[in-house]
Protein backbone atom coordinates (compact mmCIF):
# COMPACT_ATOMS: atom_id res chain seq x y z
CA UNK A 1 0.00 0.00 0.00
CA UNK A 2 1.36 3.43 -0.96
CA UNK A 3 2.10 5.84 1.82
CA UNK A 4 3.82 9.13 2.47
CA UNK A 5 6.78 9.08 4.83
CA UNK A 6 5.95 10.99 7.99
CA UNK A 7 7.69 14.12 9.27
CA UNK A 8 9.59 12.16 11.94
CA UNK A 9 10.90 9.80 9.28
CA UNK A 10 11.87 12.71 7.02
CA UNK A 11 13.81 14.34 9.84
CA UNK A 12 15.61 11.13 10.80
CA UNK A 13 16.47 10.47 7.16
CA UNK A 14 17.53 14.10 6.62
CA UNK A 15 19.84 13.78 9.62
CA UNK A 16 21.44 10.75 7.94
CA UNK A 17 21.64 12.67 4.67
CA UNK A 18 23.36 15.65 6.30
CA UNK A 19 25.91 13.30 7.85
CA UNK A 20 26.48 11.56 4.50
CA UNK A 21 26.94 14.95 2.82
CA UNK A 22 29.75 15.90 5.21
CA UNK A 23 27.95 17.19 8.28
CA UNK A 24 26.00 20.28 9.29
CA UNK A 25 28.62 22.83 8.23
CA UNK A 26 29.15 21.26 4.79
CA UNK A 27 25.40 20.95 4.26
CA UNK A 28 24.94 24.62 5.18
CA UNK A 29 27.48 25.62 2.54
CA UNK A 30 25.89 23.38 -0.11
CA UNK A 31 22.41 24.69 0.72
CA UNK A 32 23.53 28.32 1.13
CA UNK A 33 21.82 28.55 4.52
CA UNK A 34 23.10 28.81 8.10
CA UNK A 35 24.24 25.76 10.02
CA UNK A 36 21.56 26.66 12.58
CA UNK A 37 18.92 26.33 9.85
CA UNK A 38 20.28 22.89 8.89
CA UNK A 39 20.07 21.86 12.55
CA UNK A 40 16.52 23.24 12.73
CA UNK A 41 15.47 21.13 9.74
CA UNK A 42 16.74 18.00 11.54
CA UNK A 43 15.08 18.84 14.84
CA UNK A 44 12.22 16.50 15.75
CA UNK A 45 10.69 19.20 17.97
CA UNK A 46 9.28 21.16 15.04
CA UNK A 47 7.22 20.35 11.97
CA UNK A 48 9.37 22.37 9.54
CA UNK A 49 10.71 19.96 6.91
CA UNK A 50 13.51 20.40 4.38
CA UNK A 51 12.38 21.39 0.91
CA UNK A 52 12.52 19.02 -2.03
CA UNK A 53 15.30 21.19 -3.52
CA UNK A 54 17.35 20.97 -0.30
CA UNK A 55 16.97 17.20 -0.30
CA UNK A 56 18.03 16.97 -3.96
CA UNK A 57 21.10 19.17 -3.42
CA UNK A 58 22.32 17.09 -0.47
CA UNK A 59 21.53 13.76 -2.12
CA UNK A 60 23.73 14.80 -5.06
CA UNK A 61 26.48 15.89 -2.63
CA UNK A 62 26.19 12.59 -0.73
CA UNK A 63 25.81 10.49 -3.87
CA UNK A 64 22.89 8.66 -2.27
CA UNK A 65 19.08 8.93 -2.46
CA UNK A 66 18.58 8.69 1.30
CA UNK A 67 15.34 10.67 1.69
CA UNK A 68 13.90 10.44 -1.82
CA UNK A 69 14.75 6.72 -1.99
CA UNK A 70 12.79 6.09 1.20
CA UNK A 71 9.83 8.06 -0.16
CA UNK A 72 10.01 6.12 -3.45
CA UNK A 73 9.95 2.81 -1.59
CA UNK A 74 6.99 4.00 0.48
CA UNK A 75 5.09 4.99 -2.68
CA UNK A 76 5.86 1.59 -4.18
CA UNK A 77 4.25 0.04 -1.13
CA UNK A 78 7.34 -1.20 0.68
CA UNK A 79 6.73 -1.64 4.37
CA UNK A 80 8.77 0.69 6.57
CA UNK A 81 11.96 -0.89 7.84
CA UNK A 82 11.13 -1.94 11.43
CA UNK A 83 14.52 -0.80 12.74
CA UNK A 84 14.24 2.58 11.02
CA UNK A 85 10.70 3.06 12.32
CA UNK A 86 11.83 2.12 15.84
CA UNK A 87 14.70 4.63 15.68
CA UNK A 88 12.35 7.38 14.49
CA UNK A 89 9.93 6.67 17.34
CA UNK A 90 12.75 6.58 19.89
CA UNK A 91 14.23 9.87 18.68
CA UNK A 92 10.83 11.56 18.59
CA UNK A 93 10.12 10.34 22.12
CA UNK A 94 13.48 11.62 23.37
CA UNK A 95 12.89 14.98 21.72
CA UNK A 96 9.46 15.27 23.34
CA UNK A 97 10.93 14.51 26.76
CA UNK A 98 13.70 17.07 26.22
CA UNK A 99 11.17 19.72 25.28
CA UNK A 100 9.16 19.05 28.46
CA UNK A 101 12.32 19.32 30.58
CA UNK A 102 13.22 22.60 28.89
CA UNK A 103 9.70 23.99 29.35
CA UNK A 104 9.60 22.79 32.97
CA UNK A 105 12.81 24.62 33.88
CA UNK A 106 12.23 27.74 31.76
CA UNK A 107 10.70 29.72 34.63
CA UNK A 108 13.15 28.43 37.26
CA UNK A 109 10.48 26.46 39.10
CA UNK A 110 9.19 22.89 38.83
CA UNK A 111 5.58 22.33 39.80
CA UNK A 112 3.99 18.93 40.40
CA UNK A 113 2.20 18.81 37.03
CA UNK A 114 5.42 19.58 35.15
CA UNK A 115 7.32 16.90 37.05
CA UNK A 116 4.55 14.37 36.36
CA UNK A 117 4.59 15.25 32.64
CA UNK A 118 8.37 14.73 32.47
CA UNK A 119 8.08 11.42 34.32
CA UNK A 120 5.38 10.23 31.90
CA UNK A 121 7.49 11.32 28.91
CA UNK A 122 10.48 9.47 30.35
CA UNK A 123 8.37 6.33 30.72
CA UNK A 124 7.21 6.65 27.08
CA UNK A 125 10.81 7.19 26.02
CA UNK A 126 11.87 4.06 27.89
CA UNK A 127 9.15 2.02 26.13
CA UNK A 128 10.27 3.36 22.74
CA UNK A 129 13.92 2.62 23.57
CA UNK A 130 12.98 -0.93 24.54
CA UNK A 131 11.12 -1.37 21.25
CA UNK A 132 14.21 -0.08 19.42
CA UNK A 133 16.37 -2.51 21.38
CA UNK A 134 14.04 -5.38 20.48
CA UNK A 135 14.08 -4.40 16.79
CA UNK A 136 17.88 -4.19 16.84
CA UNK A 137 18.14 -7.56 18.56
CA UNK A 138 16.22 -9.11 15.68
CA UNK A 139 18.60 -7.83 12.98
CA UNK A 140 20.35 -10.44 10.86
CA UNK A 141 23.36 -10.06 8.55
CA UNK A 142 22.58 -10.18 4.84
CA UNK A 143 20.89 -8.27 2.05
CA UNK A 144 18.62 -5.36 2.92
CA UNK A 145 15.25 -5.38 1.16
Amino acid sequence: MSRMIETGEVKALFRQLVKAAGGVEAAAVDLKISHQRVSHLQNANNEDEPTFRQIRVLEVAAGAAIVSGAQFRAIEGAAPDPIAAAVVESVASSAAALRLVHDMDADGHRDAAEVRAVQEAAARNLREARELHDAAAGLKPGEVA
